[in-house]
């Protein structure tokens, strides 16, 4: 019982250590990692080498993947110049199986017991420390659970139970590559797999041929578990995580094949190599680890376009997607600053025509042509893209009228957000299925207010559209036509509730979906006259 004791704990200590390593260096990394993601890729060198230390960083490539898809699905990246970035991530997760191989006994204690006294002097509750200190807290414990499984496994061995076991799966070589499969799936992590496979061969647990069949598993595994996590995706964002699938099948097709002939048929070098294995195990499976990764990295390298061509034809890119993908955005518009704020204008102007577009799916005569819940995805994808590119022109400008309209141009962007909340609230609440119904107490009121909030819509999108055909100048009747039609209507909905309240019988229901309607279409004229202030020159001045 101590012995299993011992073995659990130690493998306890790593899960928990890779817990806090991934956590607290994501949290240390999260808005300039992604962004140096975003940046890296257009250099395929410089992808290859962030995707490996990203992959170091997390120790997970699932991780990286989903991450990457973020970036796609909100349009700061495109799925070509993001293979690379997947594919090496693999590579990354390798240096924790190597690391595994090296006694660090010694370094672990004294990292624990630095990592003690910073908790002792209060650290953790430093911004500035706090993850640095848990990534630390994390090395620690995983490799002292490395230790400790180290240690409990040679005396794990000489119970005939586990004696008989071994013996047993000896004769199954198959068990072994399905065992590492099947972890992996419950693990997440190739590499986590791995290096617990390691650790076990280095205290004679597991033999060399096991072992290695378990890695081959687990990383086929790896692939599977990608595959079930994205099952749920479309478009670009599907074809990433196949890309991903298929990298780790190609590694273990090409290799798998060439280890069994080297086990079958004598190679020229083989025997050297075997006693070299034999030697030193742990280190023969750590480096087969990394073979498979490279292997896999470099084939998509070569094979990436027809690879790619395969998961666009498996998952071709959704009606969301399209409608996400920025318009007059692109990453180098950067370096022209005066051309990029135009271009901002049009791209925000592009979103607040969908407003419109997204009542049309509640207007009777209206024929829309895309879901209301894709328009709005979509909508948010673009408002996000538009942050992200405004947030690097406010970097990339030193001009002080420039950073203003810049700025300006960010309160826009905050806006829309906004209005875009406020439709999602109303086509999930009042105006849900109002385009169906056409008996209820309320219909012709909240047909009316849906006229009205539509015709304020293109009123505004007619201001702005102005605006971005005169390369940023409004014209000032369009703007005060705007403004006089987004005045206040608290008064007039107050008196709108009282009167429908007292006309009509309504049901609690009925009274909640009343001031639910007026509420949200009072929010929607304020906003739009926020919108309308930071619209034109003089406008702007008024603000």
């Amino acid at each position: 019982m101590e012995i299993a004791a011992d073995l659990l704990a130690g493998l306890g200590l790593f899960f928990v250590g890779i817990r806090l390593i991934g956590g607290n260096l994501r949290e240390m990394s999260g808005r300039w990692f992604r962004r140096l993601i975003a940046r890296a890729t257009g250099n395929p060198a410089l992808a290859a080498l962030v995707g490996t230390l990203s992959g170091a960083v997390t120790q997970s490539s699932s991780a990286i993947t989903f991450i990457v898809v973020s970036l796609i699905s909100a349009g700061l990246l495109g799925i070509r110049r993001a293979v690379p970035l997947v594919v090496w991530a693999n590579v990354g997760t390798s240096i924790l199986v190597l690391l595994a191989v090296v006694d660090l006994r010694l370094l672990v204690l004294y990292l624990l017991a630095a990592t003690g006294l910073g908790y002792f002097l209060n650290l953790d509750r430093a911004p500035r420390w706090r993850h640095a200190l848990g990534s630390a807290l994390g090395v620690a414990l995983l490799f002292l659970g490395i230790v400790f499984i180290k240690e409990s496994g040679g005396e794990l061995r000489a119970v005939p139970a586990v004696a008989d076991f071994l013996a047993f799966a000896a004769g199954w070589p198959l068990l072994a590559f399905v065992v590492g499969a099947g972890l992996t799936l419950v693990a997440q992590s190739s590499a986590t797999v791995s290096v617990v496979a390691v650790t076990l061969t280095t205290a004679g647990v597991l033999t060399l041929d096991q072992t290695a069949l378990l890695v081959f598993g687990a990383s086929l595994g790896s692939g599977l578990s990608v595959w079930l996590l994205s099952a749920n995706l479309t478009g670009s964002g599907r074809q990433l995580a196949l890309v991903q699938v298929l990298a780790k099948v190609t590694g273990v097709v090409l290799l798998l094949p060439v280890y069994v002939a080297g086990q079958v048929v004598e190679l020229p070098g083989g025997a050297a190599l075997l006693a070299a294995a034999t030697a030193a195990p742990d280190q023969a499976v750590a480096l087969l680890y990394l073979a498979l990764q490279l292997v896999a990295a470099l084939a998509m390298s070569v094979l990436g376009g027809p690879v790619l061509a395969l998961a666009a034809r498996a998952a071709p890119e959704s009606e969301e997607e399209r409608l996400s993908r920025p318009r007059y955005l692109y990453d180098q518009a950067v370096e022209d600053p005066e051309t990029a704020v135009e271009l901002v204008r049009r791209e925000q102007a592009r979103i607040l025509g969908h407003l419109p577009a997204l009542l049309d799916t509640v207007r009777p005569e209206a024929a829309p042509a895309v879901e209301a819940a894709t328009l709005l995805e979509a909508s948010r994808n673009l408002t996000a893209r538009c942050e992200h590119f405004l947030t690097e022109l406010l970097d990339a400008t030193s001009s002080r009228d420039l950073m203003l309209a810049v700025l300006q141009l960010e309160k826009r962007n905050q806006l829309l957000g906004e209005l875009l909340v406020t439709a999602d609230q109303q086509l999930a609440g009042p105006y849900r299925g109002l385009q169906a119904t056409g008996g209820g107490r309320l219909d012709g009121l909240l047909r009316a207010l849906v006229e009205s909030q539509h015709a304020l819509l293109l009123t505004a999108l007619d201001a702005l559209a102005h605006e971005t055909d005169s390369a940023g100048a409004s014209e000032p009747d369009e703007v005060a036509l705007l403004l006089a039609l987004s005045g206040d209507r608290s008064e007039a909905m107050d008196e709108l509730r009282r009167r429908v309240a007292g006309e009509t019988r309504l049901t609690a229901a009925e009274h909640e979906a009343l001031y639910a309607a007026t509420a949200l279409f009072e929010r929607t004229v304020w906003l739009v006259r926020r919108y309308a202030l930071l619209i034109g020159r003089e406008a702007a001045a008024e603000v």
